[in-house]
């Protein structure tokens, strides 16, 4: 009758911004199997991919890429943009390795998080992202699963501008194209609702912050002022430690003889 409440209590583990119980399924465990975590990478076509994007799909996100002016041929070589290009090819790289290789899918999964919160620091983003109506996660995934997945299978070839014979996106030749597009298409899935998630989470913390700053301010200067005053404590205390450790000067008296 009481087995339920005597037995031992799941411990929590924290992923990201949030608690999750260890019943929360890590979604790269669920939804990938040990044979489909090893991916393989095609780095050269990222760049490719958000030049469209901001191109066609989505223009407002040129000022956030610090590309309004730029020609798309040039886009890469701009700081904003190739910089974000270059730390996106890194996600996909670092998790693709922890999936297929050390098979660390905890950290996978604490990486795709953390990335999401870091999208927190884009004002853009902040004030415009939402998982209801406007969600760029999910849209710069989905132009990733039509565009980047196609390269994989051999549909399509990287470009040479030397002329030379056309790069293929090396993959794991035991795939068949269709199982080659079903687990990139999980994998950038898992991404879009992991980084949404997260990036949800982490902005109403720092929204709720804001908002206790802004209700009770008084509390903040109080609080300011109890460390001003803790810290002109301890320096007191400091300098009379030191004061007293000085050694004393010795006083001659008068010789009574």
């Amino acid at each position: 009758m009481g087995s339920a409440l005597c037995r031992p209590r799941r411990k929590k583990v924290q992923v990201s911004a949030s608690w999750v119980g260890n019943d929360a399924e890590n979604p790269f465990e669920v939804a990938l199997s040990k044979k489909e975590r090893r991916l393989d990478d095609a780095k050269e076509v990222v760049g490719l991919i958000f030049a469209d994007i901001v191109n066609d799909i989505e223009p407002d996100l040129k000022k956030v890429f610090g590309v309004e002016r730029t020609p798309k041929a040039g886009m890469q070589k701009m700081p904003k943009f190739g910089g974000h290009v270059a730390r996106f090819t890194e996600l996909i790289e670092q998790a693709t390795t922890m999936l297929g290789y050390t098979e660390n899918l905890s950290g996978a999964w604490q990486l795709v998080r953390k990335t999401g919160r870091i999208h927190v620091k884009q004002g853009f983003l902040e004030q415009n992202q939402s998982q209801f109506e406007k969600n760029y996660f999910e849209v710069v995934m989905t132009a990733f699963c039509e565009r980047f997945i196609p390269y994989l299978t051999g549909e399509k070839e990287l470009p040479d501008p030397d002329g030379k014979e056309k790069k293929k996106v090396r993959f794991a030749q035991s795939y068949a194209p269709a199982q080659i597009s079903e687990v990139w298409k999980t994998f950038f899935n898992i991404i879009a609702g992991q980084m949404t998630d997260s990036f949800e989470l982490e902005r109403t913390k720092q929204r709720n912050a804001q908002s206790q700053k802004t209700l009770a301010p008084h509390q903040h200067v109080e609080e300011c002022e109890r460390k001003k005053k803790r810290i002109q404590e301890k320096q007191s205390e400091i300098e009379n430690t030191a004061c007293s450790n000085e050694p004393k000067e010795e006083r001659m008296f008068e010789d009574p003889f």
